[in-house]
């Protein structure tokens, strides 16, 4: 018999929705012939997804794992089509197994693109008789005068993760950098920032906002200076509603995000700066 290649796996895959070891072992046992190679999949009951692939796929969970010496941080979303399933113990296992996967090996940065980890979520999709996916993932990793620290909503589908850097000595204040990271994670659950400052905005995301405003009633007879002035305006309030350190501050409504940091700094006599963040909401881009 002939080696089984790659497109005859996907073949078969693209039909029944069965894993890739699974095709790979249908397709040596019927000597490669796609038919008798779905056949034998269906009497092991593990085709029959391939046909809800069209199903959205909106709701699902996050999981965050934090490794025992807090060096490291794996944050996972792996949706499914209802709520029902979502609420499943073992979909939430199999997401905090991921997690856990990706702090233990170093090389699996998103489980999404691992075979081995779509392997695993497809036997549980069977399983469970829906359509699923690993929507994407990711790992922090500590550097030198850094913190991470997270928020996971207590319904399983809203997580951030918010790493910051301090300009002294960082183990002095580290309780303190701790609790403001988890207030700025919880602000991104809560407030879901696209970027985080302003000069992250891509020009074209800008640019089709201005378009926008033009078109909308506001804009109607006004020209030049004052068409101008209202499109600033405008723009800077997306600004203050899409870029995390540009929002209202939840903790203190008379501050923005970055007024707070600076409080903060000042307070613990270091530069605090927002490296990064990273939030994941179910059935949220």
């Amino acid at each position: 018999m002939s080696a089984i290649t790659s497109e005859q796996v996907m073949s078969l895959r693209s039909q029944t929705g069965a894993g890739v070891m699974d095709c790979k072992n249908a397709l040596k046992e019927s000597a490669g012939d796609l038919a008798k190679a779905v056949e034998l999949l269906r009497k092991k009951g593990l085709a029959g997804l391939a046909k809800r692939a069209g199903r959205l796929m909106k709701e699902g969970v996050v999981a965050v794992k934090t490794s025992p010496d807090s060096a490291a941080l794996a944050m996972v979303e792996v949706n499914c089509e209802t709520d029902f399933v979502a609420k499943n113990p073992e979909v939430r296992a199999l997401a905090e197994g991921l997690a856990s996967q990706m702090l233990s090996d170093s090389s699996l940065s998103n489980p999404a693109e691992d075979e081995k980890s779509k392997e695993k979520l497809q036997a549980l999709a069977m399983k469970m008789g829906e359509n699923m996916q690993i929507r994407r993932g990711l790992v922090y990793r500590a550097e030198p005068k850094t913190v991470f620290n997270c928020y996971v909503h207590s319904d399983s589908k809203k997580a951030a993760v918010v790493e910051l850097s301090f300009g002294g000595d960082i183990a002095q204040v580290r309780n303190e950098l701790m609790s403001l990271a988890k207030e700025l994670a919880m602000q991104s659950v809560a407030m879901s920032p696209r970027w985080l400052r302003r000069e992250d905005v891509p020009a074209d995301v800008v640019e089709k906002e201005k378009e926008i405003y033009k078109a909308g009633p506001a804009a109607a007879g006004k020209t030049g200076v004052a068409l101008e002035k209202m499109l600033a305006g405008r723009v800077n309030k997306f600004y203050q509603e899409s870029c995390l350190l540009e929002q209202v501050y939840i903790r203190d409504t008379k501050s923005s995000v970055a007024e707070a940091v600076k409080k903060h700094a000042e307070a613990l006599k270091g530069d605090v700066l927002v490296k990064r963040f990273d939030c994941y909401i179910v059935g949220v881009e």
